[in-house]
């Protein structure tokens, strides 16, 4: 059934006669189209943020958790509620650096108690380290560089956040900071880490980074890991590397299977697949809207057909067919479909643009959902208002112009 520019015209002319009735009709394709594409494009750049931190953790990082088998996100701080038994130990940190075709090892421990530099913080993020960390985690220093490894060093390095709180200079190198009656010197304040939105890893800009030896002797040697991460020497190996690992630990805790050893990419993985899960609900959860628009458009065009009858019998009696009264209506709804889908791409796009410039998400736009979303939208609308435009086809003209 080819639709006229008659058709169009006529169709146009009548929904702006009833602007407000036409615009609330649309509402609903409109909420459907912006949410579908708006879903899929958050869901995308997530995807694809995570992916990012993966490269430039390396696909070669291994992840050690207290714990049996679970999905651990690098640098994700777990075990800190129990006690230490069920932390690792530094026997642990030993073994894993000796397995073969690990390349260096770094511990990640936290400690308490307040810091004060020309501001005091009572409860800051300590994580304690080795000199290594840097060879892990590949992030950048705004001011300075990490610490040595010498025995007892009392330096210590800042994240971006907590060096605001800290001190009133945005790069405090050189300046003391006072740790349970201890005395540190800043060596240098990392970049934003930037890690991607709704993501398991540590928040580590508001972490104060402490060399492990000097945090274990003002600490009384009672400080217990939470994580052990490791480089394997061969990308290629890694996966033997993890087994290695985990053999090694398992040997060394008397056969007990009490620990975690995973890639930082397995990790990821599962975090892209919540993601994906959450996408494809959310979405189906707009498609539902997009067919409660549909049948809004089927609801107004009933309407429609009833407050026009007489019209509709009119336009009979002079000798328009069937068909044509059909076409008439199925325009409209037609159009209705098209606008409101055009709209809810407009909406998208801008609601996009708006979350890259004021928030930490990174949606990407995905055309082939800006295509198939106002094609299905349009779909729907046309499907739902063939029904009431059957309906004014098949009424008698007569009883049509009776109608009061």
């Amino acid at each position: 059934m080819s639709l006229s520019r008659d058709n169009f015209r006529l169709a146009y002319r009548s929904l702006k006669a009833a602007k407000a009735r036409s615009f609330l009709t649309m509402l609903g394709i409109i909420i459907g189209v912006s949410a579908v594409i708006m879903v899929v494009c958050i869901g995308q750049g997530l995807k694809q943020q995570i992916a990012g931190q993966l490269g430039r953790y390396g696909q070669n990082i291994l992840s050690v958790t207290p714990g049996p088998s679970s999905t651990s996100g690098f640098g994700t701080v777990t075990g800190m509620s129990g006690t230490n038994s069920s932390l690792l130990t530094n026997n642990d940190l030993i073994t894993v650096e000796s397995t073969p075709g690990v390349a260096e090892a770094v511990p990640l421990a936290t400690a308490s108690g307040s810091m004060t530099g020309d501001h005091t913080v009572s409860s800051p993020f300590i994580v304690a380290t080795n000199a290594n960390f840097p060879d892990i985690i590949n992030q950048s220093f705004s001011s300075g560089g990490f610490f040595d490894s010498n025995y007892g060093s009392r330096t210590v390095v800042l994240g971006a956040n907590i060096a605001q709180k800290l001190f009133n200079n945005n790069a405090p190198l050189g300046q003391t900071l006072t740790w349970r009656g201890q005395q540190f010197l800043v060596a240098g304040v990392y970049n934003i880490f930037n890690a991607p939105p709704f993501s398991v890893e540590s928040n580590f800009d508001n972490a104060v980074f402490v060399p492990y030896t000097s945090a274990q002797q003002v600490s009384g040697n009672t400080l217990g890991i939470y994580q052990i991460l490791a480089r394997s020497s061969n990308v290629t190996q890694t996966l033997h590397v993890v087994a290695a690992v985990r053999s090694a630990l398992v040997n060394a805790h008397g056969g007990s299977n009490d620990v975690t050893v995973t890639r930082a990419s397995d990790s990821n993985g599962a975090s892209n697949q919540t993601i994906h899960l959450l996408t494809m609900l959310v979405a189906g959860a707009a498609i539902i809207a997009l067919v409660v628009g549909g049948v809004g458009i089927m609801d107004v065009m009933l309407v429609s057909v009833t407050e026009r009858m007489q019209e509709i019998g009119l336009r009979k009696a002079i000798g328009a067919t069937n068909r044509q009264i059909m076409r008439q209506f199925v325009a409209e709804a037609f159009v209705l479909s098209v606008l409101g889908a055009l709209a809810g791409v407009v909406i998208a796009v801008a609601g996009v643009g708006l979350l890259r410039a004021y928030t930490s998400i990174q949606a990407i736009l995905v055309w082939q959902v800006m295509v198939f979303a106002p094609l299905i939208a349009v779909a729907v609308g046309v499907f739902f208002g063939s029904m009431p435009a059957l309906k004014a086809a098949r009424k008698d003209p007569i009883d049509a112009l009776r109608y009061e």
